[in-house]
């Protein structure tokens, strides 16, 4: 395989890998390389504001701001709405989970955004239309791809190209369709079809870094939630035979990065914007954290990097991969 060559560099300067409990510790790391190309992930954002979640938009907004960063846009990787989604593109939860807690200038960028587990709750297709009202909310669709390219083509051989797959990962879980009352329009989507599609885009693409963005690990260590067998069987194939460089999920609340035997796949699992749980250091876990955050991913020249940044502000885990 072409990543077989890849080289991960962990920063653990200043913490055990097995520290969970309390506050990480605070890591001296550059986050954004020289003219990189930056994007922030965040997810399991709305609490209205509780649970961290204004101390993580405000931070987010202050990197945003910061000229080391150079913001170019926001993934919002699932869970934007907790408890029950949204009834339509005029909930008045657009305003208290997204719009007035994200309100910094520097957060103006475009958001691409996936559906999580609770938004499948209630109207989903309100989600994607939300793109229609706000300038700055981009789904075209339940899943489809962003190439990483700056504008100016004498910029774009700085960096290395990058092409993220945002995928739905809910309707690929049996567990959600047998509660199909529940999750109100889950029967009605083709997980054969969304396979299909994953697998013929992640085929022809000539990026070299292919990232894909689902709301759902595919493995986890955590006290609440195992590995995914669904996604292990279905998904993580398809990750291993296309040379997936970085597979991001949501959904554990806990920030965590895995790698597994024979694959050379990085599995991250991305904190929640807003109340996270407590992690459990597994055999396949590199890091774990059960600080609130959102992370950074800078694309240079035949490098990727990504920073996890907790409710605080601080650095407190950085893996590089190199080719």
């Amino acid at each position: 395989m072409k990543l077989k060559n890849i080289l991960v560099l962990f920063l653990t300067v200043m913490f055990s890998l097995t520290a969970v409990q309390g506050q990480s510790k605070k890591i001296n790391v550059e986050i954004a390389y020289e003219d990189g190309y930056n994007f922030f992930i965040a997810n399991d954002l709305g609490r209205n504001g509780y649970y961290k979640q204004k101390d993580v938009a405000r931070v987010m907004g202050e990197y945003a701001d910061s000229d080391d960063v150079g913001l170019e846009f926001i993934v919002a990787a699932g869970d934007t709405h907790h408890w029950g989604g949204v009834e339509s593109v005029h909930d008045p939860l657009w305003m208290t989970n997204f719009e007035l807690i994200y309100d910094h200038p520097s957060l103006r960028d475009p958001w691409y955004p996936i559906l999580g587990n609770h938004e499948y709750q209630g109207n989903t297709q309100a989600v994607i239309d939300y793109s229609n009202i706000s300038r700055r909310w981009e789904m075209p669709d339940r899943y489809y791809t962003v190439e990483v390219l700056p504008e100016d083509e004498e910029e774009a051989e700085e960096f290395s190209t990058a092409e993220i797959f945002f995928i739905d990962t809910t309707p690929l879980i049996s567990s959600y369709h047998e509660e199909g009352n529940k999750y109100i329009d889950i029967h009605k989507q083709d997980s054969t079809k969304q396979l299909r599609w994953l697998e013929g885009q992640l085929a022809s693409s000539t990026a070299e870094f292919k990232i894909v963005i689902g709301h759902h690990p595919i493995y986890v260590s955590e006290k609440k939630r195992v590995d995914e067998q669904d996604l292990v069987q279905k998904l993580d194939p398809l990750l291993r035979n296309y040379d997936v460089a970085l597979y991001v999920a949501g959904h554990s609340h806990t920030f965590q990065h895995l790698k597994k035997d024979g694959s050379d796949v990085n599995y991250v699992v991305n904190s929640s914007g807003s109340l996270a749980r407590e992690p459990i250091q597994g055999p396949d876990t590199e890091f774990c954290s059960s600080d609130e955050g959102f992370s950074v991913v800078s694309i240079g020249k035949n490098k990727m990097k990504m920073t996890f940044i907790n409710y605080l502000g601080d650095p407190i885990y950085q893996f590089e991969i190199v080719k």
